[in-house]
């Protein structure tokens, strides 16, 4: 059951990422499984992936141009740094038959097995999915407020005009800015959550599954150390679709864009503007239960299969056995030429948490 809300989260977000043409897949109704889209489609994607591009380049000249107080200063690199996670999350230039093809694979497939106790993992994805969708409309709704309020603050494309005050004091040009602002984050934070969300998370949680079910089956007598091989397909497909680049990036900016929005929002709590901290600390969250869940989980199917494979290696003394488990390798989440080992989630954390302290102290 758990596992169609996971497939209706799915395809709710395909079909609000194709209606503002920010994702290269869809579901289609007469098949019943994710595809691709059209070529046509895909050129209209990119199109829009260029336009965010310059967006960024106009906000980086507003921030560099502008002479502002040192917390505006902040909250300009903070908007400017939710911008280029989102570019650089969904930078992608064509479709992947595989995405699709390994989303089809874990969301579509009836093994007929009860995976109990793992289940939970999957209601933790569907809140996520949940929180996700949320933030679409928060976050692109704080763009919106802050044209429409502070239309010469840095980061923002409104500010382009701040030296026209007549014209940027025009209502109708501040609803136009408000309107593409709004529109320019919904469309590129669809298009990366699709990757980190969709893809990648969704990926690992599965595979984590399926990795538990067969340890305990495997322990119960129901299944042969050959059905290994069946969830090491699915971890390899996993890596075939996010180390090049998708779980790159991620390991590389997730933290990096969590550091400087609880720095922000540090900074905008002590500076007095409230509400503002509010915004930036539920963005700041949503990246931190992300980077944590989604390392954690990485973290755990490695623990997991290498701990089997140990025991393994102790009981079944068989010449035949051992020839098997010395091909054996534990399950590991890939982002280039690195893997997610158990107390990565720790270094991680560890090391935002240092230098987002490091940071506060030194601008104190």
């Amino acid at each position: 059951m758990t596992k169609d809300l996971i497939l209706q989260q799915v395809r709710r977000h395909l079909k609000l990422g194709n209606q503002l043409r920010s994702i290269f897949v869809k579901w289609d109704k007469h098949s019943n499984q994710i595809t691709l889209v059209p070529k046509k489609k895909e050129k209209i994607i990119v199109t829009l992936s260029i336009l965010q591009f310059l967006v960024i380049i106009a906000k980086i000249w507003t921030i560099t141009s502008i002479t502002v107080n040192l917390i505006e200063s902040f909250l300009g690199i903070a908007i400017l740094a939710v911008s280029i996670t989102t570019f650089l999350l969904r930078c992608h230039i064509s479709s992947d038959y595989v995405q699709a093809q390994f989303l089809n694979c874990i969301l579509l497939s009836k093994d007929g097995r009860n995976h109990g106790k793992q289940s939970h993992f999957l209601n933790y994805l569907v809140l996520f999915f949940d929180a996700t969708e949320l933030s679409y409309y928060i976050i692109s709704s704080v763009h919106w407020l802050l044209v429409m309020f502070l239309p010469c603050q840095p980061g923002l494309i409104s500010a382009t005009l701040c030296s026209s005050n007549g014209l940027i004091n025009a209502n109708t040009i501040k609803l136009l800015f408000a309107a593409m602002e709004f529109l320019v984050f919904m469309q590129s934070g669809l298009g990366a959550a699709y990757y980190i969300i969709t893809l990648l998370l969704t990926g690992v949680t599965f595979v984590l599954i399926e990795c538990g079910t067969f340890v305990k089956l495997h322990k119960m007598g129901v299944a042969d150390q050959i059905e290994y091989r069946r969830v090491q397909i699915l971890e390899k497909l996993l890596n075939a679709c996010t180390r090049k680049q998708i779980f790159l990036t991620t390991a590389l900016i997730a933290p990096a864009c969590q550091m400087t929005l609880s720095f922000v929002a540090v900074k905008l709590l002590h500076s007095g503007h409230g509400l503002m901290a509010v915004a930036f600390m539920w963005m700041y969250l949503v990246v931190w239960s992300f980077t944590v869940i989604t390392f954690s989980a990485a973290a755990k199917l490695y623990g997991v299969s290498q701990k089997w494979i140990t025991e393994c290696k102790r009981t079944d003394r068989k010449k035949c056995a051992r020839k098997f488990q010395i091909s054996l390798k534990p399950l590991r989440l890939e982002f280039g030429n690195n893997f997610v080992e158990v107390l990565t989630p720790l270094v991680v954390q560890e090391f935002c948490l240092s230098k987002t302290v490091s940071f506060l102290l030194a601008t104190k």
